[in-house]
């Protein structure tokens, strides 16, 4: 079994509190537009989209071999004219709920998970999904808060993941209170040095804000 986590099933398990198996609070708002931003990365990473300025531009062919990528990479395929990332992270941010769905079978299928029916007021399906290993998950944790702690130098892709817990507001489920400070400088810093982490990270944050503001109105 190949248990080798993309970058959207990393995050995903940071968001996720370990025995309720629900996304934690601090990151509910931000995370459908964090996973988001994780396809289009690993659409990047795997030289099937380009970033122009501020424009994503998908390559006119090829294949990731990936439902979830290959679905996105369709949509911005079918695009008539070049799209900004903001745009992007936005439109498939709002309509992740099936994207969040299948990452969560995947992390069922890898046995890292596992899927427990639950229905809210008796009726509506709110099934959760704990932790059954817990390896993969301080596997990441640790690369991290190593990065973080300036023990490792962060490749591209811990840098890009790093940008995307930062957007998602998860500094403070990975650190304690007394270096959650440090942490989050070091985190601005490691995400301002990656492009396409740090575009993607900066939309998630001003989707989110126009969110809050929309709902405060």
């Amino acid at each position: 079994m190949d248990r080798t986590l993309s970058l959207a099933e990393e995050l995903l398990l940071l968001a996720l509190n370990d025995e309720k198996g629900t996304v934690v609070m601090p990151a509910s708002l931000a995370l459908p537009y964090g996973l988001a931003g994780a396809l289009l990365i690993e659409l990047v990473e795997g030289g099937l989209a380009r970033v122009d300025g501020k424009a994503l531009i998908p390559a006119p062919s090829g294949s990731a071999r990936d439902e979830l990528q290959d679905g996105i990479l369709a949509v911005l395929r079918a695009s008539k004219r070049p799209r900004t990332i903001a745009h992007w992270v936005g439109k498939i941010g709002r309509s992740s709920r099936p994207l969040k769905a299948k990452l969560l079978d995947r992390l069922v299928g890898k046995r890292i998970l596992t899927r427990e029916e639950r229905r809210l007021l008796w009726v509506f399906p709110a099934p959760r999904y704990p932790q059954t290993d817990p390896m993969p998950e301080y596997k990441v944790r640790e690369k991290v808060r190593a990065a973080l702690r300036g023990m490792t130098r962060p490749d591209e892709r811990t840098a890009a993941l790093i940008s995307l817990i930062l957007a998602c507001d998860l500094i403070g489920v990975l650190f304690e209170r007394g270096e959650r400070r440090e942490a989050r400088k070091k985190a601005k810093e490691t995400s301002e040095s990656q492009p396409i982490g740090s575009a993607v990270a900066h939309t998630v944050r001003a989707v989110k804000a126009a969110v809050m503001a929309g709902a405060g109105s």
